[in-house]
């Protein structure tokens, strides 16, 4: 994960000063709204790499002792066009998604956050907590899950990885969860808001993760409208995507397009401020970028090569 973290800040910077980019996406929703494929492409002028990705999400595959979201990378030689890997890119997506929610933590979050709240237990919720204690020390980590079995599971999971000795309350409702966090996550594929953004405390900061098309609404509009900025991966990339988290307060008027302030790369470029306050509600908003599948498939290569 300190790897993964270090590509990805040294990812949004590229992408900042136009170095690296990834345009439009196609989402292509499979036998109706709730499985789609999605392929994305990204390219670099500052390596010698392009790239792209194809990932499946299917919900209903964990019952069927399958991953929900079933990724592989294409990389390629920016100088003769051939392929040079093509990797498996379960596990290297839920690292890359973990390693951008931490350096956005790193950067909106508060200084003395401690208290992570975690809705989801799958390998993506994992990869949250593996970067979240690299930027933040944790006292305690709350989890939730509407299966209270890989709840279990979960707890065993991180209680192997735990650095700084932080307590793990399990909880019997997403508001036990999110209640007294200052970071949240939500690790789902759910297509309906996992908890209540009226029970969020002042000083927040929440990683929505789990959205990337229309028809999914992982956080509700209360916790956007409170949100005080919201920043995400690539801005064009949130609405080509649609996400539905912000799409749905869009539409309604909730919301208008100036709430979302900027990427990651303003941030850490400074150029956009990710937080003023203690008391700012924050959100990341990720709905997947190639630039950081691409970025750490790079460093994956290059570690094999």
């Amino acid at each position: 994960m300190k790897e993964a973290l270090k590509a990805v800040r040294e990812a949004y910077l590229a992408c900042a000063d136009g170095q690296r980019y990834a345009p439009g996406r196609i989402v292509k929703p499979i036998r109706g709204e709730e499985n789609c494929g999605q392929w994305l492409v990204a390219n670099c002028l500052d390596i010698p790499y392009f790239g792209s990705k194809f990932s499946s999400v299917f919900k209903d595959n964990i019952s069927k002792g399958l991953p929900s979201v079933i990724s592989s990378i294409s990389l390629y030689s920016a100088d003769t066009g051939e392929q040079l890997a093509l990797i498996s890119a379960n596990y290297l997506t839920a690292l890359k998604t973990g390693a951008s929610s931490g350096v956005a933590t790193d950067i909106m979050s508060r200084k003395d956050a401690s208290v992570l709240g975690i809705i989801g237990t799958g390998v993506q919720a994992y990869t949250q907590l593996l970067a979240i204690q690299e930027v933040r020390k944790l006292t305690q980590v709350r989890i939730f899950d509407l299966v209270p079995e890989r709840v279990e599971a979960f707890e065993k999971r991180i209680s192997a990885v735990n650095n700084n000795g932080f307590e793990i309350v399990k909880c019997s409702s997403a508001k036990e969860c999110v209640s007294e966090a200052d970071i949240v996550c939500t690790c789902t594929a759910s297509l309906k808001p996992v908890f209540d953004g009226k029970d969020l405390k002042p000083g927040t900061h929440v990683n929505a993760i789990g959205s990337f098309n229309r028809f999914m609404q992982e956080i509700n509009e209360e916790t956007v409208v409170r949100a005080a900025r919201i920043i995400t991966e690539h801005v064009d990339g949130l609405w080509d995507a649609e996400g539905g988290d912000i799409i749905v307060p869009l539409e309604k008027g909730l919301i208008t397009k100036d709430k979302v302030v900027g990427d990651v790369g303003d941030c850490l470029a400074g150029r956009v401020q990710a937080r003023e306050n203690d008391e700012e509600i924050t959100l990341y908003e990720s709905v997947g970028s190639c630039v950081l599948d691409v970025s750490l498939a790079v460093a994956t290569y290059e570690a094999c090569k």
